[in-house]
């Protein structure tokens, strides 16, 4: 099973400076032991994409840098971070053509974001200097280390792997703000803060806000992912 997952990007070093661009070992862990092949999609011509997506059965959406508040129509904030106006091109034209075509995808941390935002939400450019600084969603503590805890709201593809109440690491800044027209919240944090959606209506489209790539007891999700897509198929 094809799962195409966008590139992450990062400077070389040595005398050619240029940019790299490829993946973490975590997701290709992750998807690995789920059952998936991996094809990476950099940054590219977006009128080449549609042939190749059509080859996939999903896509992932990994974390990465900050989403440029220009894509949601803000200023830059003094806190804002890192942001990649290429990957955003490329990750918001993947996550509108799987939405429109029914193509199965999972969004992860900066993941999830991109998804509200190419559906026509917004984001919280940084949690700590608008309003949300009672609790840690950027945590100190490194992998396995959990950070808060998360309240599943209703009925979504996340109850097929957590209870009602679980933690998760943390490892953000921004946030989702408004929800996009037809996303729906899965699980919400102690300080109110949407962590997880879904698009209603669509076969599998999920997005989640902490980084269960990075553990092992949640690598069940992955699997719930794949499940569907193996669905579609047999349908």
């Amino acid at each position: 099973m094809l799962i195409g997952v966008t590139a992450q990007s990062r400077d070389s070093e040595g005398l050619l400076r240029t940019r790299i661009w490829g993946l973490l070992e975590p997701y290709l862990r992750a998807l690995g032991q789920a059952g998936a092949s991996i094809v990476i999609l950099p940054p590219q011509p977006t009128e080449r994409l549609p042939t190749l997506l059509r080859r996939l059965g999903a896509v992932l959406l990994p974390g990465g840098v900050d989403v440029d508040p220009a894509e949601f129509g803000e200023e830059p904030l003094p806190a804002l971070g890192e942001v990649d106006p290429v990957r955003d091109g490329l990750e918001l034209w993947v996550a509108r053509y799987a939405a429109e075509h029914g193509l199965p995808a999972l969004g992860i941390c900066r993941g999830v974001q991109v998804m509200n935002v190419a559906l026509g939400g917004n984001l919280y450019q940084d949690l700590p200097s608008q309003g949300f600084g009672t609790l840690q969603h950027y945590q100190k503590a490194p992998p396995p280390a959990l950070g808060h805890s998360l309240e599943q709201v209703g009925e979504s593809p996340l109850d097929r792997v957590f209870p009602p109440r679980f933690r998760v690491n943390s490892y953000h800044h921004q946030g989702l703000k408004r929800l996009a027209p037809g996303l729906r919240a899965a699980a919400v944090a102690p300080d109110g803060l949407v962590e997880a959606v879904f698009l209603e209506g669509h076969p599998f489209y999920l997005g989640v806000q902490w980084h269960p790539e990075l553990l092992p007891d949640h690598w069940g999700l992955f699997e719930v992912f794949l499940r569907a897509v193996e669905g579609m198929r047999g349908s």
